[in-house]
């Protein structure tokens, strides 16, 4: 495709935005260091200009994990090692808002979204819509969002391989469900060189409609993760 047709093509499509601000008491995996915003400079200071110094943890807001984040065996990259093909392509948004705390979906529940929507194609990327961005608050309300998420279940993460997707990308805090024994989902998808996105949101704008997925990863040297600022093309209604 040339540039102006591309560029043509563009005008007719809508940008969603799907990620969430980074920002200071915003919730974050218990287990990872929380997100700070500290100004350096600032007009009213006296500076000639305002900047900020920020400090974070790798998987704090919306990210993609690397493959090495869980799989540490050659072969497997970095964050800053990671196709940026993978993260850019076709995508279909699955709404699981049915699942309880705790629940996960499984190859049953994608299987019935598939006859009732369309086969997942090779290549498509894949965002769950948990229904769980409705509880993201900042500290201290934040513990809601923090614990009981649903998750990917085992079998659906195989079918994701199975079908040849691209990535998947989940609104919860985790790919697998709060609490899962041996993180299945982390280790199937990773172990397959499938990037997982978590944190997103807006998905509910994206229910009935093929998009194109991107999200470009920070370029950190032998990062295991990078915050990401994702978007979805979708065609104007």
């Amino acid at each position: 495709m040339s540039i102006e047709r591309l560029v043509e093509a563009l005008q007719d499509l809508e940008v969603v935005e799907v990620g969430q601000y980074l920002e200071e008491n915003m919730p974050v995996h218990p287990s990872h260091s929380k997100f700070y915003k500290m100004r350096w400079h600032g007009f009213r200071l006296g500076d000639c200009c305002n900047d900020f110094q920020l400090i974070l943890n790798e998987h704090n807001g919306t990210h993609v994990d690397s493959f090495g984040h869980y799989i540490d065996q050659p072969g497997y990259e970095m964050i800053d090692g990671v196709p940026l093909s993978a993260l850019c392509g076709p995508c279909v948004t699955i709404d699981a808002t049915f699942l309880k705390e705790h629940e996960t979906l499984e190859r049953s529940h994608i299987e019935a979204w598939e006859q009732a929507h369309a086969p997942i194609c090779p290549g498509d990327g894949v965002l769950l819509d948990f229904g769980w961005m409705k509880y993201w608050a900042l500290r201290p309300e934040e513990s809601r969002f923090c614990h009981d998420y649903p998750g990917v279940g085992a079998s659906s993460a195989a079918y994701f391989v199975e079908k040849g997707v691209r990535m998947v990308g989940v609104d919860t805090l985790s790919v697998d469900r709060d609490g899962a024994d041996g993180d299945p989902a982390h280790n199937t998808l990773l172990s397959h060189r499938i990037p997982v996105v978590e944190n997103l949101r807006n998905l509910g704008l994206l229910h009935e409609k093929r998009g194109y997925f991107v999200a470009l990863p920070l370029l950190i040297r032998e990062g295991s993760a990078s915050p990401v600022r994702p978007i979805v093309l979708v065609e104007r209604t």
